[in-house]
């Protein structure tokens, strides 16, 4: 094992990271995670090397990134948020994910693989989207060899936060609406076929930039009515006006004391940005993962705000 070459996987306790780890360690390579979540369990144990990710400590940075092999970037936040001296805002993440390169550049790694999104744009109105295209381009600029993955909606075990909660809706709500028609399409991409296509884009050594999407399309409507499908119940889906699906999301929100849903999330679905038509690099298909996993599925919420405090 002390040979074996080092991957840097941030984040490795959350949910993409996680996989990634995973992968890494199932194929016998020594993995390294930088972490701002230090009280979280590790569900590795001695498998893995846990260091501190302290943007504010940069030349700590460095030496936890030198001699890697690859870095596997999955740092971000889900949305603008403040609490207290708490800070989950797009401008603070692109921010730290410069430094996060820069201290990449300076430990001399060999390979960076950042997971950004499908359809990233810098005139996107939406700063999740703007910010992810920033980065893209950071790195473009940066001389760093690099594989930018751009995943669509990403499904797994029940840490995936919006394929569960939608789940967990239709098990609670007795109507489910969808936006607008629910006519536009996604691919959505299975954890364990991203977690995957990161690690083979590490050993490669041209830059890209690589569409991640599973062998599936299904409009918003046939997704949920998929689901519901699965986990045996019949839910009304209907139609419903953005302002409503706000207005629901707001007061459930207040009762589970989360962010339900935004206005530039609903948009993103309506606008088909979790859809590429590009050739899938996945092979689980998401009706057969229902399938197995319908009975644990949406059981509990998972609450975003309360994982990233």
């Amino acid at each position: 094992m002390t040979d074996a070459l080092l991957h840097v996987v941030t984040g490795a306790f959350g949910y993409t990271g996680r996989y990634i780890a995973r992968e890494l360690i199932a194929g016998g390579g020594r993995v390294r995670t930088l972490t701002n979540s230090l009280d979280r369990g590790n569900p590795f144990g001695v498998d893995i090397e846990v260091h501190p990710i302290d943007f504010d400590d940069p030349p700590a940075l460095v030496e936890s990134l030198r001699g890697a092999y690859a870095l596997y970037n999955t740092y971000w936040v889900r949305y603008d948020h403040q609490e207290g001296s708490t800070d989950f805002g797009y401008a603070q993440a692109v921010e730290n994910s410069k430094i996060l390169f820069d201290c990449a550049r300076t430990a001399g790694v060999r390979r960076v693989v950042h997971v950004s999104v499908a359809n990233a744009r810098e005139d996107s109105d939406w700063g999740y989207f703007r910010g992810k295209a920033l980065l893209e381009q950071e790195l473009l600029a940066s001389g760093l060899s690099h594989a930018i993955v751009r995943p669509t909606v990403i499904y797994g075990r029940p840490e995936n936060v919006l394929i569960n909660n939608i789940a967990w809706l239709l098990r609670h709500l007795p109507v489910f609406g969808v936006f607008g028609r629910g006519e536009a399409r996604l691919t959505p991409i299975h954890v364990e076929d991203l977690a995957r296509i990161c690690v083979e884009a590490a050993d490669r050594d041209s830059d890209q930039t690589i569409d991640a999407v599973g062998p599936e399309t299904f409009t918003y409507r046939e997704m949920v009515e998929e689901m519901a499908r699965a986990m045996g119940l019949r839910r009304p889906i209907l139609p419903i006006p953005d302002f409503v699906a706000l207005t629901v999301g707001k007061v459930l929100g207040l009762f589970l004391g989360d962010i339900v849903i935004t206005r530039h999330e609903i948009s993103s679905l309506r606008d088909e940005s979790m859809y590429t038509g590009t050739e899938p690099l996945g092979t689980t298909k998401f009706s057969d993962w229902l399938k197995s996993d319908s009975d644990t599925l949406g059981r509990r919420y998972l609450n975003d705000l309360d994982r990233r405090r």
